[in-house]
């Protein structure tokens, strides 16, 4: 979050920056300090656009690229999940890599790994049983199960990601007339 703050802040600067220079090119003989004034009111507004239409589109799960070698969970999208295996839940993060999906298991003692599947190696992707309930259906026909907030959300994005057409809702039934 620290980071977007910082990309927008360059961005004002750099536009406030950009304004100064163009105006004091067009009007020469404009004070500095009117025209550097005037730049940096349009760069804010510009800028408060873009973070407008930035929170409008935030709803989105992406993909962000892999900046270093390591797997830094905090650096990609993800969200609190529980794991269920077996009759157990493990608690984590179900987090979208570009490749893969993971879910990262918090520290706990025996230490869990973490459940890896690539996107291409997933099936299917439906609603579970129970109300945040997802379930991820892999090539080899495993079903792992997650419960998860905004599951519809996670179900559309892991299916556009593994290339699964989605299936139309069906109509509701017709009411027969008695």
């Amino acid at each position: 979050m620290l980071v977007g703050y910082l990309i927008f802040f360059l961005i004002w600067l750099l536009l406030t920056a950009f304004g100064t220079f163009m105006g004091y090119g067009l009007f020469p003989n404009a004070p500095i300090f009117t025209t550097g004034a005037i730049a940096c009111l349009v760069a804010w507004v510009l800028a408060i656009i873009v973070a407008i239409l930035r929170s409008v589109t935030k709803d989105e799960i992406n993909t962000q690229k892999l900046s270093s070698g390591t797997a830094d969970y905090s650096a990609y999208p993800g969200d609190v999940a529980n794991h269920t295996v077996g009759e157990t839940d493990i608690g984590g993060r179900l987090i979208f890599f570009p490749e893969s999906l993971v879910f990262h298991p918090l520290p706990s003692d025996p230490p869990q790994q973490d459940w890896i599947i690539p996107y291409k190696d997933i099936a299917d992707v439906r609603q579970g049983h129970g109300v945040n309930k997802i379930n991820i259906e892999s090539k080899n026909n495993t079903v792992d199960s997650f419960a998860i907030h905004n599951k519809d959300k996670w179900i559309h994005q892991i299916k556009k990601k593994a290339g699964i057409k989605e299936q139309p809702a069906l109509p509701p039934p017709k009411k027969s007339q008695t």
